[in-house]
């Protein structure tokens, strides 16, 4: 089986042979539902609410989760946060760089001004990558982009 759900906060899940579509789905409904409250005599006092499916999980193609509005936001939110973890390595090699430059010594002949405007450069990435990802609708395009380049 290859079928896949998604939910209504972007999870994918992958139907596996011992499940159906349908099942999962029920599931994340009847999760997603409120119960019924009654006073001490039995007597409802606020109905139960439950959810409609299509508002808590779907099942979805391939081609579909490349662009479905649930699963694109999780996708900015994956990206930047790769983007983010590659800086900080390159901001920790940065931080050995401008001690070499400050003893005068860097391999490319750096100034720490040089090294530091780099830094800043490393500092700023993520709001500007942000700003671009918000622009972006296809996971395809959201997954390739690079902001360095």
């Amino acid at each position: 089986m290859n079928e896949k759900i998604i939910t209504s906060n972007g999870v994918i899940i992958a139907v596996g042979d011992a499940s159906t579509v349908a099942d999962i789905i029920e599931d994340y409904v009847q999760a997603a539902s409120t119960p019924a409250e009654y006073d001490g005599e039995g007597n409802e006092t606020k109905p139960a609410v439950v959810p409609d499916a299509s508002t808590v999980a779907v099942e979805i193609t391939a081609t579909q989760l490349k662009t479905h509005p649930w699963r694109v936001p999780n996708a900015r939110t994956e990206r930047l946060a790769e983007i983010r973890s590659d800086r900080n390595v390159k901001l920790k090699d940065l931080d050995v760089e401008y001690q070499l430059a400050d003893e005068g010594v860097h391999p490319g002949g750096l100034s720490k001004a040089q090294v530091a405007a780099k830094k800043v450069s490393l500092r700023d990435l993520p709001p500007t990558a942000k700003t671009h990802l918000d622009t972006l609708n296809n996971t395809d395009d959201i997954t390739a982009y690079d902001p360095v380049s």
